[in-house]
């Protein structure tokens, strides 16, 4: 059991590179996609002669696996083909983990001819038009992909910029009410590249890619995310753009009779069910995989149970379910997995029939099952040999208190010494353990006022007070605010300088030679904070941000 949750826990890093197109035109962007799944690192691809590099942005999807918080990470380069050709990327290396890996090798073909019309994505209107013909420097278009849903169906929001003199972004103005709706929201760092509209080469920003997913029957009015600029010319000038409001129609689903097995799962699914192995002694462990995957709003979905025939057979410990999203191809893109770990316990032929899931396709309009391929096992073994072992390793197990009191009435003497001596040595180890959380948590208490007094500002008391009193309620939206806000302003004061422009703050804080490992350390936190108050979702654990932003502060008070 030990060595198969060990190998849970450590799961290989796996490298993968994508392209968005096979075929491209002269002047023309495509993307190439490097994602590493279970792992963070460096990535380098060699320069190609006759392929541009443009802009880099990077995606940070959240899994939940277990109650803990993992990431995937994809960086996305953008490339402008300038030579006609043949080309294959390779030699893609990552360095994570201690460890170099080599991605797969991608290619596409570079044509002399436009491969893309010219007018596919180009936003319309006669305010586009109007910036096309100079009249305006700046504009955001946001585009919204339906106007009437069904209940939990993806709604896709896309936000741009469009520039035709350099600009920066400076961040959000408000964060929009989605009190009606599921949200979830990239995180890429929005870096400019340039794009070919009608023959003029304008510049374009990545603002905001959103999928919400209506709760709520009826007609609701979605309002899009302000964000601010800043022309790059000698007067600074400081502008708002993209609030948009759009009105939509959610549609209930129909009636569900004859179809109770509903997931709750609606949008576009696959389903399988997989085991690691078929022929299995008796006191093997077996694990079963149950996965469905897709786009659509795979947090809510009930997944489905295996029989409980399997009981005869195995000794079924409680399932686990792991859950991960991530955007492909401009969708957000689903997989849940529930795993069992079962034991064999009895010899014979079994069969785990065709598990059936059930979804609602909105294309459709109607509901739809999908089965697994049935698994049949074959077990074999000694049943007396694995229950004289079973018996042994129970002698040895920590057991709940109801079922201790069974045992101590049918056993011997000897074995109610035995069970005491467990509960003893249960006891100076859970001693250890509380004496040991509460100097952690003294050592705590103690940055915490040291940082106060460190600063000692009667403003940066209250502000903990408050941090401190949104973490205790779990109020992550104001708890993230908070730290972010926190963090921020104590670097710029300490520094002597005004920049809410996250990428500037860093850029700053390079010049001044602070160590990139407490920059990347600034980063994640102010990453993770504004992933929460952007997406409008709150993690489901009350991680613990304010900790490690007061020990960054406390180290930089120290420098000069």
């Amino acid at each position: 059991m030990f060595a198969l949750s060990f190998n849970f826990l450590f799961a290989q890093t796996t490298i993968t590179a994508k392209l968005s197109d096979e075929k491209i035109g002269i002047g023309e962007i495509f993307t190439l996609s490097v994602t590493i799944d279970n792992g963070a690192g460096k990535i380098t691809i060699p320069d190609i002669d006759g392929l541009m590099l443009r802009g880099t942005s990077k995606s940070v999807n959240m899994m939940y696996s277990s109650g803990s918080l993992k990431t995937i990470q994809t960086y996305n380069y953008n490339y402008i083909a300038v030579k006609e050709g043949f080309y294959t990327i390779d030699r893609i290396t990552v360095k994570a983990n201690n460890n170099t890996y080599i991605a797969n090798p991608v290619s596409i073909e570079v044509l002399s001819d436009s491969v893309r019309n010219s007018t596919l994505g180009k936003p319309e209107g006669d305010s586009f038009e109007r910036f096309m013909n100079y009249m305006k420097d700046i504009i955001v278009n946001n585009t919204i992909n339906k106007k009437e849903v069904y209940i939990y169906e993806p709604i896709y929001i896309e936000q741009k910029a469009y520039s035709h003199v350099p600009v920066n972004v400076i961040g959000i103005s408000k964060i929009p009410d989605r009190n009606d709706f599921l949200s979830y929201a990239d995180s890429s760092e929005r870096n400019s590249y340039t794009e070919i509209i009608d023959g003029k080469r304008i510049n374009v920003i990545p603002l905001k890619k959103e999928v919400l997913y209506a709760v709520k029957r009826g007609k609701k009015n979605i309002l899009t995310t302000p964000f601010v600029f800043e022309k790059n010319n000698m007067f600074y000038d400081r502008i708002q753009y993209g609030e948009e409001e759009f009105e939509i129609n959610v549609l209930p689903l129909p009636s569900a009779k004859g179809h109770e097995n509903f997931s709750g799962a609606v949008g576009d699914f696959k389903f399988t069910a997989k085991i690691n192995k078929t022929n299995i002694n008796i006191g093997d462990e077996v694990l079963i995989s149950i996965e469905v995957s897709g786009e659509g709003n795979i947090s809510i979905i009930n997944m489905p149970n295996i029989n409980d025939n399997i009981k005869k057979y195995f000794s079924v410990y409680q399932p686990k379910i792991f859950e991960t999203n991530w955007f492909e191809n401009n969708r957000l893109i689903g997989k849940k997995t529930k795993e069992y770990i079962l034991v064999a316990t009895n010899n014979g032929d079994y069969t785990i029939e065709n598990i059936d899931f059930c979804y609602f396709s909105p294309n459709d309009k109607t509901y739809k099952n999908v089965y697994s391929e049935s698994i049949n096992l074959i077990i074999s073994g000694d049943y007396n040999n694995f229950s004289f072992a079973q018996n042994n390793i129970q002698k040895l197990d920590i057991t709940p208190i109801a079922i201790k009191n069974n045992i101590i009435k049918n056993q011997n003497d000897k074995n109610f010494e035995l069970l005491n001596m467990n509960i003893i040595y249960i006891y100076v180890l859970l001693m250890i353990a509380i004496s040991i959380m509460i100097y952690n948590l003294e050592k705590i208490k103690n940055l915490n006022f040291k940082f106060l007094n460190n600063f000692n500002n009667d403003n940066k008391i209250s502000d903990i007070d408050a941090i401190l009193e949104y973490y205790n309620k779990n109020n992550r939206k104001e708890y993230c605010k908070s730290v972010n806000e926190l963090l921020i302003k104590n670097i710029n004061k300490k520094f002597n300088i005004d920049l809410k422009d996250n990428e500037g703050l860093y850029k700053e804080l390079k010049n001044r030679n602070i160590n990139e490992e407490t920059i990347k350390n600034i980063k994640e936190i102010i990453d993770l904070c504004q992933f929460e108050l952007y997406s409008g979702n709150s993690i489901n654990k009350n991680d613990d941000y304010h900790t490690k932003a007061i020990n960054i502060l406390n180290e930089m008070e120290n420098i000069k």
